[in-house]
This record gives C-alpha cells, structure tokens and sequence, in this order.
C-alpha cells in the first residue's frame, strides 16, 4: 500500500502498455493494480473496491462498452469511476463509452502529464455529484434547487431563466449521460425548435458563462452532458 489513500485498478491485454500506465500512477503515489484478464473486470472490481477503474477499450472476448454497463448495475460500485483507455478515437466509440457510463475517455497518446491531470481530476469530484432529494441535486461546486429554481455556485445564488435551469437540470439528473440535440430538444422546448436550431447552443453557452466552463462538456457532432 502506497502513502495515496487512492485506489486505481487497470485493466489491459497488452501487457507492455499495461506496465507503462502502472509505472505512471505508481509514480503519482496511487495504490495500483493491473491485469491482463479482461474476464476478471467485475470480479477485481468487487474485490478492491477502487476509485477509479481503467480499462482498455477493446479486448479479447471483452467489449469496454459492455464492461461499462454492466459495472454500472452494480450498486457496490456505483462511486467508482471508469475511465476507456485506448487507442481508437473515432467519435462513434467515445460517444457509446460516455453513453455507457464511463466517466473519461482517454487517447493512449495522450502525454502523460495530461493523463494524470485528467486522472486527479476525476479523483477531485470524485461522489461530489448526488441527489439530495427530489429538490436538490449537488454537482460538484454546485447546489441545483429544483423547487425554487436557483443555482447556488461556491454560496452564491445564480437565477437562470426557466429554459435554462431545465437544460442544466436534465444533466445534473444523469451526470454520466451525454444527451443528444434531439433530447434536449424534447426535454427542455418539447419539440418546439428543431435540433439543427442554434437555440441550444446558445443556452449551453450562457450557462457557461454564468457557472464557469468546467461543467458542461460539447461531444461534437452529438450533444452535450456534464464533466
């Protein structure tokens, strides 16, 4: 056990990058453990009970998107985050990774400073997004009051017009979820404009201009959800 209370599990078939992402967070003070058996995921999973889980996209006999949801059924682990580790970054595969209830996507040509950074960045929100009640969801700075229809950011209150307080709040409902134009569409104006109607875009963007950009992510070509 290394001085970091964090524990981060890989999981990858080509055992010389599984060494190498080891080596990196061994490095940052994690408590780490790898394998190169993708069919023992929900297993190790269940036995280490980690914050983050790391998990190579495509495997033998195991497809990371199904990974994903299958661990997201499971209430022990319902905290953990699940980050795909790959080499493939066509928008189709990052979309279905996001759908399926991984928390990042991550290039394995990323540098690796920016790969740590995102991974401490996952662990610094980490169970900072919940549901109170059925009036007040927590986002990580931010506190969404369904019943009186106000934003509090770090202790100040933020009024947002109705459409936008309804954008923000079908996201903050299912933080892991990338909604697409069209739901958007239906959930927030109930198919008044259409999805190619720059309307949503120029809710996301007042929003983020009153809560900062850190809270809403753009998948291009897609839709939008929270980081």
């Amino acid at each position: 056990m290394t001085k970091n209370k964090f524990k981060i599990v890989v999981v990858d078939d080509d055992k010389t990058a599984l060494e190498k992402t080891l080596a990196v967070l061994l490095k940052e003070g994690y408590d780490v453990y790898g394998t190169i058996n993708p069919e023992d995921i929900v297993t190790i999973a269940k036995k280490y009970l980690p914050q983050i889980l790391i998990i190579e996209l495509m495997m033998p006999n195991v497809d990371g998107i199904d990974v994903c949801v299958q661990l997201r059924n499971i209430k022990e682990l319902s905290n953990m985050s699940i980050v795909i580790f790959t080499n493939r970054s066509d928008d189709y595969s990052q979309i279905a990774a996001f759908n399926a209830g991984a928390d990042d996507y991550i290039l394995k040509t990323t540098k690796e400073r920016v790969f740590t950074t995102r991974i401490k960045a996952l662990l610094k929100f980490l169970n900072k997004s919940k549901i109170i009640n059925n009036n007040v969801i927590v986002f990580k700075e931010l506190i969404i009051n369904n019943e009186s229809f106000f934003v509090l950011k770090d202790g100040e209150k933020i009024i947002l017009p109705r459409r936008e307080f309804e954008l923000l709040l079908i996201m903050a409902k299912d933080p892991r979820k990338i909604f697409t134009r069209k739901e958007i569409s239906e959930k927030v104006w109930g198919n008044e404009i259409s999805t190619d109607n720059r309307t949503i875009d120029v809710h996301i963007r007042h929003l983020r201009q009153k809560l900062g950009n850190q809270y809403i992510k753009t998948v291009k070509g897609y839709g939008y959800g929270l980081r």
